[in-house]
């Protein structure tokens, strides 16, 4: 691909040492880790020794002030020796808005060159303001269009809330949004310093021989929510963002990142309208690409207000999430982890009940832990609503012995109110269609603590589960699987797997059932008895 070319090339000049010694990372070398630290405040040794005990941790480049020493103390954990408790670190970097811009005004901008870039921005969506007809996101210019009555500004900076010529602004952290599929902006965030632009971009992030050369093992990329569905929010929403049309951009800024540093981490952070089905954002789905995605505020949020959201969180378990863990599971996917805030009214919570030194709300906080880690197979972590406790409480008090096989859940959810009550499941082999000597079988969702995998058992007699529960007599297959034909493409209850079984006698009855099984030592598989009923074509 040339451009994915022209970029190595021009990093290739920049940083050599590291590009001559990446290797490419495939769908076995993507880690799984069972306790994770985030982490945006300064480091200190006792925050540093609390670090080196997590098999993941992120910090903030920026608020750390951080120098490749802090780092590679982290990376070596408890034991310098044994490369088995090495930890991976990830460096924070906001790609869906410019955190350069922070308390400047648009003429402050217009004065600076590094905000004026070519003066073609801002741009806007090129179907029009506000597009109500069709919602595809497909064949649109990664570019945009200029911003009518645009005042000069970098290609890169969004105008679609109001088209006054002027960069939109996150209203609640007070800098320009940014479409992160321009390649300019690609480009800058990779050449950024912490010394000169007050951010850290990819290259001294990844690299040990650009700026700081900070030698991350890899990026958590932040704000990523600036290209989410334009139905969100609206003129008269707290923090307009309508720019849905940026979506497919955001592929091709992770194809340029994986072009560049192949064998680095990537987490995600949010953006989880991707994983929609129902959504046209769903045919730019980033699971491939992606080694992590983090589900920030799955039920605790950082608001002082409340401990957490009933209808959110409703929403969250019962419709979210299990859209979010199917695509977690298919076949080169990613690990979900979440984050709580122990935040909410003074006289409920405490952040200090996260190290120990109160014990108000601290129910309620390991309530979260069970929902994330036990019922939705998240890896959990919890701290203040800045990120700046560092702590141990969900390593301590979060158990990850796995005795209990998956629980059936279901991506559809055809409840009539909002939020949804609950989720009725698709238990076991839901569909079977004949095909000329084999059959195409879907399912839904099973959860658990640990990855699930799904086997297909089958034979040409019924199955006697009272004499033979686990089915020993029947032939058994390990199922890998796609994208349910209709999943995505607007049937709303279509099933998100499917699979094909060949090799079948043709004109013949077969019973098939479909069990699922998690990855943890015990090897918990449930015993579902959903048989259907086939004669495959002659």
């Amino acid at each position: 691909m040339k451009r994915a070319l022209i970029t190595l090339l021009t990093l290739a000049c920049l940083f050599p040492p590291a590009l001559a010694v990446a290797a490419e990372r495939t769908e076995e070398t993507k880690p799984w880790i069972d306790r994770y630290m985030i982490y945006y405040g300064k480091l200190d040794a006792k925050t540093i020794e609390t670090a080196k005990s997590y098999e993941l941790v992120v910090l903030h480049p920026h608020n750390a002030n951080l120098t490749r020493e802090q780092v590679k103390a982290i990376q070596a954990g408890n034991n310098p020796k044994d490369a088995a408790d090495d930890v991976i670190v990830l460096g924070y970097i906001s790609v869906g808005e410019d955190s350069r811009t922070y308390g400047l005004t648009s003429d402050q901008m217009t004065k600076d060159r590094r905000f004026v870039g070519d003066g073609t921005g801002p741009r806007v969506d090129p179907r029009g303001p506000h597009p109500n007809g069709s919602n595809s996101l497909e064949g649109i210019d990664p570019r945009g269009d200029a911003s009518p009555g645009g005042a000069g500004f970098a290609s890169y900076y969004l105008d679609d809330n109001d088209r006054d010529g002027q960069p939109d602004r996150n209203r609640y952290f007070d800098v320009a949004f940014v479409n992160v599929g321009d390649p300019v902006w690609f480009d800058l965030l990779n050449r950024m310093k912490l010394d000169t632009d007050g951010i850290a971009g990819f290259g001294e992030l990844l690299t040990e021989t650009y700026g700081r050369g900070l030698g991350l093992n890899g990026v958590f990329l932040d704000t990523v929510d600036t290209a989410a569905p334009n139905s969100y929010t609206d003129k008269n929403s707290g923090n307009q963002t309508e720019f849905e049309w940026t979506a497919p951009g955001y592929a091709d800024f992770l194809e340029r990142l994986r072009d560049a540093y192949p064998d680095k981490y990537v987490m995600q952070n949010r953006g989880l309208f991707y994983f929609d089905p129902r959504l046209p954002h769903y045919d730019f789905n980033p699971g491939e690409a992606v080694d992590f995605v983090l589900f920030e505020s799955y039920r605790m949020n950082s608001s002082d207000q409340e401990t957490f959201n009933a209808n959110f969180a409703a929403d969250n378990k019962f419709n979210i999430m299990p859209k979010l863990m199917a695509e977690a599971n298919r076949p080169g996917g990613f690990q979900a982890l979440s984050l709580g805030y122990a935040e909410g009214p003074s006289k409920e919570m405490k952040e200090e009940t996260l190290t120990g030194q109160s014990t108000l709300g601290i129910d309620l906080l390991k309530q979260d832990i069970v929902e994330a880690e036990q019922v939705a197979g998240f890896r959990h972590y919890i701290t203040n609503a800045y990120l700046t406790v560092a702590n141990s409480f969900v390593a301590e008090r979060g158990s990850l012995k796995d005795a209990a096989p998956p629980a059936w859940s279901s991506v559809y959810n055809d409840s009539p109110v909002w939020p949804p009550k609950s989720v009725a499941p698709r238990v076991g082999i839901q569909e079977a269609v004949a095909l000329p000597q084999g059959v195409k079988v879907r399912w839904d969702i099973a959860l658990d603590l640990h990855p699930v995998t799904y086997t297909l058992y089958y034979q040409e007699s019924p199955f006697d589960f009272a004499k033979d529960p686990n089915l020993t007599k029947a032939k058994r297959l390990t199922l890998t699987p796609s994208v349910a034909e209709g999943y995505g493409k607007g049937d709303a209850k279509a099933y998100p797997y499917e699979a094909t079984v060949r090799g079948l006698k043709p004109g013949t009855t077969y019973y098939f059932a479909i069990r699922a099984k998690d990855a943890s030592a015990a090897a918990n598989e449930e015993k579902n008895d959903v048989v259907l009923k086939v004669q495959t074509m002659k």
